[in-house]
Formats: structure tokens, sequence, C-alpha cells
């Protein structure tokens, strides 16, 4: 059970939480994985060893990593061949949390797309901008050359199309638009594959081929330090490319109505 402390100080009462002794575990575990210490797959100690280290009880333990698991940072398998491994925070996990908030807020995919288009048009216009762009557009020209060489696999072009955002993104390098754009993509991408999982042949061949029109010209634009060109651009592509899903779903729809499709 928690416990509560009161403090009595100068006629103030203070309430100070005192965290149970599964979280203090938690806590270090956690901040172990975040600084890096404990790598994405690595197996934690055996549970006799870890109720050793800590001095704690075998249900302490199992709270503890009960924690852990529901922040989907370990994964626990029972048995003898069993234990507890490492996952490092992912943001496909901060994405299906941010889905719930969105739905709970009655949230639209019209909203969702509203939001891609506001946060991810400025970066290309960043992109131009950076002294290093060369270097940027070698590299999405490979993810360009990656989903031409994909376009007889739908799943795989849909996914080389993903990947291409998600590189413009992470190109400049800040690790705070990085998140907040890979949790807005991560619930868009849902319905995105939903709905490239209905359209016909024809329609898909039409839609790949001006997906693969614009990626080519924001390199274009990219290259040329244009910044204003490649805003404008990458704004109506990404426009473009949330209508096809946002009518496919009708709009009306709330976010994790269509995940859970």
């Amino acid at each position: 059970m928690t416990r509560v402390v009161s403090h009595q100080a100068n006629a103030r009462r203070y309430d100070i939480r005192v965290p149970k002794t599964a979280e203090i575990v938690a806590k270090h575990v956690r901040d172990r994985i975040v600084r890096g210490e404990l790598q994405d797959g690595d197996a934690l100690p055996s549970e006799n060893v870890l109720m050793t280290q800590f001095g704690i009880s075998r249900p302490t333990l199992r709270e503890a990593f009960r924690i852990l698991e529901a922040e989907a940072l370990i994964t626990v398998r029972r048995g003898a061949r069993g234990g507890a491994r490492v996952h490092p925070p992912s943001p496909e996990v901060a994405s299906r949390y941010a889905a719930l908030v969105l739905q709970h807020r009655g949230a639209t995919l019209g909203d969702l797309n509203q939001a891609r288009v506001l946060l991810e048009a400025p970066i290309a216009g960043a992109l131009a901008q950076l002294p290093e762009r060369e270097a940027v557009v070698d590299k999405l020209t490979g993810l360009l050359a990656e989903a031409e060489a994909r376009s007889d696999d739908p799943e795989a072009m849909v996914e080389a199309h993903f990947d291409f955002h998600r590189q413009v993104v992470a190109s400049v390098g800040n690790p705070v638009v990085t998140l907040l754009l890979d949790v807005v993509e991560g619930v868009f991408e849902e319905s995105g594959r939903s709905y490239l999982q209905r359209r016909d042949r024809a329609e898909a061949e039409r839609n790949r081929r001006a997906a693969l029109e614009a990626h080519a010209r924001l390199l274009d634009l990219v290259r040329a330090g244009d910044a204003d060109g490649a805003v404008a651009l990458w704004r109506a592509h990404l426009g473009e490319v949330g209508q096809l899903v946002t009518d496919a779903e009708a709009d009306e729809a709330a976010v994790l109505d269509c995940l859970d499709r």
C-alpha cells in the first residue's frame, strides 16, 4: 500500500507520497533502459538474482515487472526458459496511446491529416536550407529508388512511401519534432494501410505514380535550395494523400474506429 506522510511546518500541512518498493525497482530498470545501459533484446537477470540485488520479495519484483510491461519496456515469459527481455521506448507505443486520447476527444482523420500538413510541410522548407542538404538528398534518393523497385509489391511500396516521409522528418535532426511526427504518422499510417488494402489496381497505380513524382520533385527543390517551393509542394502532396484516406474512411469517423477495422 502506498504511504502518505504528512509534515507540519509553519502551520502548513504537506502530503508527501512515498513510492512503493516496486515502483522504485521499476524506476531503476527504466532509467537503465533510457540511458542505453540496457539494449533492445537484452535479458534481465533471473528473478532470484534480482531479488537478491534489490533485497525484495518475489511478489514485489513481479509487481515491478508488471509496471514495466505496461510501459512496453520489457516482455516477460514464464517457465524454465523464460525471463524478462528489454525493449527501448517506442514511438509506436506512444502512437497507440495518442490514438486512444484522440478517440476520447472525438478527433477525426481530417483533424489528423491537418496536423500532419501543419507539422510536416514546413520541414520540407527546412531541408532546403540545410548546409548539408546534398547528403540528405542522396539518402532520400536511395529511398526513392527502393520505392521504384518495389512497384510490383503494393504493401512494400506503401512501407517505402512511409519510410521516405519519416526520413524527410528525421533529416532535420530535431528529436522533438521527429517524435511528435512519429506519433502523428503512426496513427495515420494505420488508416492509410486500411485504405490501400481496398483500392483497385488502376487507382493504386495512379496514386503510386503521383506520390513518386512528388517525392522526386521535392528532392529537386531541396537540392536547389528552394525552401518556399519545397513547402508548397509538400503541403499539396500531404493534403492530397490525406484526402484520399479521409474520403475512403469517411471524415466523420473517429481515429480509432478506423484503426480497429
